[in-house]
């Protein structure tokens, strides 16, 4: 019984010892290099940059209209009667608390609009990776930026890129 139970002992730290010393393949990616150079990224930078500027543009031109009514308040302060300034305060504060909701809505639209807009490109980008992994044996593959030492790891960037038809 004894001899069994040793055997068997030995077979499992044999089998436990094979497991780990199985050699996992391990790659790494210049993911910001390859998502460069993805089209669809250059499209969407486009598309995103002009749709910040409406929302910038629009801000700014509200901003120069409430800059253009408290200067023609403080410049004309001495001869308007008490309604007349009570009326352009109100205004003023009126102006201002539209552009601080409109400054907070287009923040939440940019972030919603960059989403929409760059999701499905890290999705097919995450899509690719998983491809790669699979095609060439890798267990792990991390992105070059993110790490401070490699040492004998594959570069797959060109297998990305090349299963994202980059060339």
């Amino acid at each position: 019984m004894k001899k069994q139970t040793l055997l068997l002992a030995a077979v499992l730290i044999f089998s436990a010892s094979n497991i780990n010393a199985q050699k996992f393949k391990y790659g790494h990616v210049d993911g910001n290099l390859v998502y460069k150079k993805m089209p669809e990224v250059q499209k969407a930078d486009t598309i995103y940059t002009a749709y910040v500027k409406q929302l910038e543009d629009q801000i700014k031109s509200m901003q120069d209209e409430y800059n253009a009514k408290a200067t023609d308040y403080q410049t004309n302060e001495e001869i308007l009667s008490d309604l007349m300034k009570e009326t352009k305060v109100d205004e003023l504060k009126s102006l201002g608390e539209r552009i601080q909701k409109f400054q907070v809505s287009a923040q939440e639209d940019a972030i919603k609009k960059q989403k929409e807009m760059y999701d499905p490109i890290r999705a097919k980008f995450n899509a690719a990776l998983k491809v790669v992994a699979k095609k060439y044996g890798y267990k792990f593959i991390i992105d070059k930026n993110a790490l401070l030492y490699f040492d004998e790891i594959d570069d797959v960037t060109k297998l990305v890129e090349t299963e994202l038809g980059i060339k």
